[in-house]
């Protein structure tokens, strides 16, 4: 097997120790190593000749969608469908999207992901897969994390009293514990299905209560934030998937370790 990840962020970071730790080649095809999407399409991919292709490169946030939609277009539409049409049927796709497009989109960035869903859906592509995932965190590029953001913006601690967070629902979910997970479901379950699937741990809280965990002390409760339309995940008792609060505390001083020791 030979594996392209696409993307040099901390999902694609995480699939590509997994791999390697399995003894399974992979590439990361990014910025950084010279490839730039649109301008160098996907011909560099298909050198490659890849057995299986990790679309995890992003466009950036919901707010970076209101300022600039054209990147989210290009990595969440054009991509998926120029990888599609350029690779044969029996290379496997996986593309990420997200857990807003469960409801109607509130946002241009779930707008972007809705249409790569129903874009990719249509073409009735076999070895092609959809996951649907949110609130990810990891130690490759933590300031792009919702926890060492909350952080490094709460600043002096007289200040912590005036933080407010919404009560939308997410389930914080570690990039590390997603990658395991997704090659697992590889190997074991060969899904034959073009419909999103959902990959998140067990049960879910809000972002206030995240962020409590994070600052150790009480926030404001804001208003839920109607661009991040998210409901609670119940709890699959029995099902062998740890709690997102399992996995966290697990985890938890991840961003203390990245900051002593990793320089920009």
């Amino acid at each position: 097997m030979r594996h392209a990840i696409l993307g040099n962020g901390n999902l694609g970071n995480a699939l590509a120790k997994e791999l390697t730790a399995k003894n399974i080649e992979c590439r990361i095809f990014s910025y950084s190593s010279g490839w730039k999407y649109p301008a160098s399409g996907v011909k560099d991919i298909c050198k490659y000749n890849p057995t299986h292709v990790w679309c995890t490169v992003g466009a950036g946030s919901v707010d970076q969608a209101k300022q600039n939609y054209i990147p989210f277009i290009d990595l969440h539409v054009k991509l998926p469908m120029e990888l599609i049409q350029n690779l044969k049927e029996d290379v496997v796709l996986h593309f990420f999207s997200t857990e807003y497009c469960s409801t109607k989109p509130q946002s241009l960035y779930a707008l972007s992901k809705t249409c790569m869903e129903e874009s990719v859906r249509m073409t009735g592509r076999p070895n092609t897969y959809i996951y649907r995932i949110g609130s990810l965190y990891g130690t490759h590029k933590p300031k792009t994390c919702f926890p060492y953001k909350l952080k490094a913006n709460a600043g002096d601690k007289s200040l912590l009293a005036d933080i407010s967070l919404p009560s939308n629902c997410v389930s914080p979910t570690p990039v590390d514990w997603l990658a395991e997970t997704l090659l697992e479901m590889l190997e074991k379950y060969k899904h034959k299905t073009l419909n999103p699937i959902r990959v998140h741990p067990n049960g879910c809280c809000t972002v206030k209560e995240w962020g409590e965990l994070i600052l150790g002390r009480e926030v404001i409760a804001g208003d839920k934030d109607p661009l991040r339309p998210l409901e609670c995940v119940h709890m699959n008792q029995g099902s062998g998937i740890p709690t997102w609060l399992e996995l966290w505390d697990e985890r938890k001083n991840w961003y203390w370790y990245v900051e002593n020791t990793k320089k920009d």
